[in-house]
């Protein structure tokens, strides 16, 4: 038995169960889930209610397979067998249920946590706000594309909290997808003026892409493309923002710059091996794009480069070391 373990049985056997899940904790922070996990068992088997939800918390999110696509639920089930009105555990179901494809049933759960706020566990206090429940509910909308829903529920976020950041951002993309270009950008630049989303900057890029601007289009989607590493799992975000800045470009009449860009998409899905069907679709429209524009014989078949932008910092360091350079050569005599 290691120190760490050891210590946590001595916490448990004198009930300071929160230092012993501190210290599970700990050992989670340093990678040592073995260790992690049997002191959660540790505090399980002594009735500590809270081990419980850590548990479930870390299949939801740290375990590769998810406890074979569990998410966590059947922690979060006894749990709320013990404790029912738990807001906490219950929207960790929600998300556990979305998670499964259960996109009813976790909405159904998210409504059910919101309600439950006038009379929730005094055991424990929820985490997050009644407003944030609200907003959690709208955000698994968003991903479950009930953009209608969502819309009217931000309303009512709106009405309550006279909106904010995130509220911005779900009713720009919200509005885009429902066709309101327009409205939606004045929503997605609110976003944009907080923080550069790789979310609002692709929905903006939608938006005007949709209303024929192709060249700010453009702006908007290269932009999302030096920030795509961060959403390196989206298939459907990268795919979009990659061949729609191709269309911008063939829409401006400039193949060259196309083809960069349409190459860019087709090696991209080319790595991904199987493709839902929708992405085929554009895979296939790419191809066909890109075997149109070459049989012109006008353009080069050349290769994406990402632009690298030097940092202003580091643009001002270097205007710097030429000055200085500049004054010494001159009194050096040189240039004279």
């Amino acid at each position: 038995m290691s120190n760490a373990v050891e210590q946590a049985q001595k916490y448990i056997e004198n009930e300071e169960y929160k230092q012993a899940l501190k210290l599970a904790r700990k050992r989670h922070g340093k990678d040592d889930i073995d260790e992690y996990l049997t002191i959660l068992d540790m505090l399980n088997d002594a009735g500590y209610i809270l081990a419980l939800e850590e548990k479930g918390l870390y299949y939801q999110y740290y375990d590769e397979n998810h406890d074979n696509g569990d998410y966590g639920e059947k922690y979060f089930n006894a749990y709320l067998e013990k404790q029912p009105r738990s807001i906490n555990v219950i929207c960790d179901k929600a998300l556990s249920r979305f998670n499964k494809g259960k996109i009813d049933e976790s909405i159904e759960l998210m409504d059910n946590a919101y309600d439950k706020y006038k009379s929730y566990s005094k055991i424990e206090k929820p985490r997050i706000s009644k407003n944030e429940v609200l907003m959690g509910k709208i955000e698994l909308l968003i991903q479950a594309k009930r953009y209608n829903d969502a819309l009217l529920y931000l309303n009512k976020y709106e009405t309550l909290t006279n909106g904010d950041e995130k509220s911005d951002l779900y009713k720009g993309v919200a509005l885009q997808k429902m066709g309101k270009n327009s409205e939606a950008i004045e929503y997605l630049d609110k976003s944009l003026q907080n923080e550069d989303t790789l979310m609002a900057l692709n929905s903006k890029g939608d938006a005007l892409f949709e209303l024929k601007q192709y060249k700010d289009a453009l702006k908007a989607y290269d932009m999302c493309i030096q920030k795509e590493s961060a959403v390196k799992e989206d298939l459907e975000m990268i795919t979009n923002f990659n061949y729609k800045a191709a269309y911008c470009c063939v829409n401006q009449g400039n193949d060259g710059e196309a083809i960069k860009y349409l190459n860019k998409t087709i090696n991209f899905l080319n790595e991904k091996g199987r493709l839902p069907n929708d992405i085929e679709k554009i895979y296939q429209k790419c191809s066909f794009e890109k075997e149109r524009i070459m049989k012109t014989r006008q353009v080069k078949d050349q290769e994406f480069k990402k632009t690298r932008f030097m940092p202003m910092k580091t643009s001002l360091i270097i205007l710097a070391v030429i000055l200085v350079l500049y004054v010494i050569l001159r009194l050096l005599g040189y240039g004279n």
